[in-house]
């Protein structure tokens, strides 16, 4: 079972991917999988526990795994499996709204939604542009499925990491990338 877990910082390389596509697929994904607005903070516990497992007839399932079995490794998420291992710390962090631990699961759940058919042993970045990179999409979708940027344009960060429940760095990304449209 945890023979997709890495423990490496890098991402492989992936189909490209720009930032609009990305948002396009988070949007879909909070629509049609999470059944919420875009102006609603999303409930990531209720769609990792809940929803993914029920949309999925249980074929979605994930692990709560001891910290010395997961190691540095936060979650990890195998889409083919439609499995996800997450530390035990995270899992009960994300039981108590840690904002870190929101993004970590959202960022599972862009594996999950981008990464079908791709091995995600993580390893040398060395040889693929940014856009694709698996992590770095990952991480565009998690940002966009917390915090949609139609939604950070003309407000603060304090305002966004209130209404997502996102941290300051994540809200600071947010409204970086709402000035820019």
């Amino acid at each position: 079972m945890l023979d997709f877990i890495q423990k490496h910082n890098t991402g492989i390389k992936v189909k490209p991917r720009s930032k609009d596509s990305i948002a396009g697929l988070a949007g879909a994904f909070r629509r049609k999988v999470c059944k919420t607005e875009v102006t609603d903070c999303l409930d990531v516990l209720k769609v990792l526990e809940l929803i993914l497992p029920k949309l999925t007839e249980g074929e979605f399932e994930f692990f709560p795994l001891d910290n010395e079995v997961m190691g540095d490794t936060e979650a990890a998420m195998s889409p083919d499996r439609m499995k996800m291992c997450i530390r035990q710390d995270v899992y009960d962090a994300l039981h108590e709204g840690d904002f870190r631990a929101r993004f970590t699961i959202a960022h599972e759940f862009g594996h999950f939604m981008l990464h079908e058919g791709v091995a995600l042993a993580r390893g040398n970045a060395k040889d693929h542009k940014i856009y694709e990179d698996s992590e770095w999409q990952a991480n565009c979708f998690a940002a966009e499925l917390l915090a949609p940027v139609s939604q950070c344009i003309n407000v603060t960060e304090d305002e966004i990491m209130e209404r997502f429940q996102v941290s300051r760095q994540c809200a600071g990304f947010r409204l970086k990338e709402a000035n820019k449209r």
